[in-house]
C-alpha cells in the first residue's frame, strides 16, 4: 500500500482569512530580511577593508629561525587591535545576519504555509525546515561576531604571543561553526523545496520561482548573496501585493493556479517540402464553358 498524501486545507475561506492577516507580516519581514543580509555582507566588506595583513614571506622567516617560535611576539598584534578599535561594527554585523536570516525564516516559513494549503502532497514537515535553518543560521552569525570579540579581548589581555594568537579560539566560534553549517544545509533545502512547490500552484513567477531554487543551491555549491537578497526582496513585494502586473491568482482564489507557460509556436515546415495549400471553398466547382468552333 503506498501513503495517500495529506489532505489540503479543508476550509479555503478560513485559508484566506488566515494569509489575509499574516501576508503583510511576511512581507514586511521579506523586506527587513534582505536589509539586514545587504547590511549583513556589506559590513563584513568593509571590516575587511583595512584590516591589517601578515605578510607570509615574514611568516616563513620567523619560522625558519632556530628556537621557540611561540615565543616570539605574534605578527596578528595589529589584526587583533584593529578588531578591538572595530567593536560597534563587529556588533552591527552579528545583528544585521541575525535579522535577515530571521527574516528568511519567516517569509519562507509563511509561503511555505501558503503553499500546503494548495497543495496536497506538500508535506508539513517541509515548512519547519526553512525556519529551523534561518532561525539557527542567523543564531549561529551573531554567536560568531559575539565570540570572536572575547577571543580579541582575551588574547589583548595575554602576553600576545604567537603561541598565544595559535590558541586564540574558544567554544562559542566553535559551536557557531557547526551551527552555521547545519543552518546553512537546512535552509539551502527548504529554500528549494518552498520555491519549487510555490511556483508550482503558481503562488510565484516562474522567475521568481527559478531564482528561489538557484538562491537555495548556491549557499551551498557557491555562495553568491546578492541572489538571496534579490530573491528575498522581490518575495517582499509579492507578499505585499505590489509585484508588477498586480497580484498573482494564487492568492486570491485559494486554490493552485499555475504560472501559464507561454504557447509554443507551430513547428517549421522543413526546406523542400511542398508548400501547404488553402483548403478549397466548399460547394461544387463550376462547370468549365465549352467553346462554340467556327467554321
Amino acid at each position: 500500500m503506498t501513503a495517500e498524501p495529506e489532505p489540503a486545507i479543508a476550509n479555503p475561506e478560513q485559508q484566506l482569512a488566515w494569509e489575509k492577516r499574516h501576508r503583510q507580516r511576511a512581507g514586511i519581514a521579506a523586506l527587513v530580511g534582505a536589509l539586514g543580509l545587504l547590511a549583513f555582507y556589506v559590513l563584513q566588506q568593509v571590516l575587511q577593508r583595512d584590516m591589517p595583513k601578515v605578510s607570509g614571506l615574514e611568516t616563513l622567516v620567523r619560522a625558519a629561525k632556530p628556537g621557540d617560535v611561540g615565543a616570539l611576539p605574534s605578527l596578528q598584534n595589529a589584526f587583533f587591535e584593529y578588531l578591538d578599535t572595530k567593536t560597534v561594527l563587529v556588533i552591527l554585523i552579528g545583528l544585521g545576519g541575525f535579522i535577515g536570516w530571521l527574516g528568511v525564516a519567516w517569509c519562507v516559513g509563511f509561503l511555505g504555509v501558503a503553499t500546503r494549503s494548495r497543495l496536497p502532497v506538500f508535506r508539513r514537515f517541509i515548512i519547519y525546515v526553512p525556519i529551523v535553518g534561518g532561525v539557527v543560521l542567523g543564531i549561529s552569525v551573531l554567536m560568531s561576531q559575539l565570540g570572536s570579540l572575547q577571543v580579541v579581548s582575551e588574547y589583548l589581555d595575554s602576553n600576545r604571543t604567537v603561541q598565544a594568537a595559535t590558541d586564540a579560539d574558544n567554544g562559542l566560534i566553535v559551536y557557531a561553526r557547526l551551527l552555521y553549517q547545519l543552518g546553512t544545509l537546512l535552509l539551502a533545502v527548504g529554500l528549494v523545496l518552498v520555491a519549487l512547490n510555490a511556483m508550482r500552484v503558481g503562488l510565484l513567477t516562474r522567475m521568481l520561482g527559478y531564482i528561489g531554487i538557484a538562491s537555495g543551491a548556491m549557499m551551498v555549491l557557491f555562495p553568491l548573496p546578492i541572489v538571496q537578497i534579490f530573491w528575498l526582496g522581490a518575495l517582499g513585494f509579492v507578499l505585499l501585493g505590489r509585484w508588477p502586473g498586480g497580484d498573482l491568482p494564487a492568492w486570491a482564489t485559494g486554490d493552485a493556479v499555475p504560472w501559464p507557460t507561454p504557447e509554443r509556436p507551430p513547428p517549421r515546415q522543413r526546406r523542400g517540402a511542398p508548400a501547404a495549400t488553402p483548403a478549397a471553398e466548399s460547394g461544387p466547382a463550376p462547370a468549365r464553358r465549352k467553346r462554340k468552333k467556327r467554321n
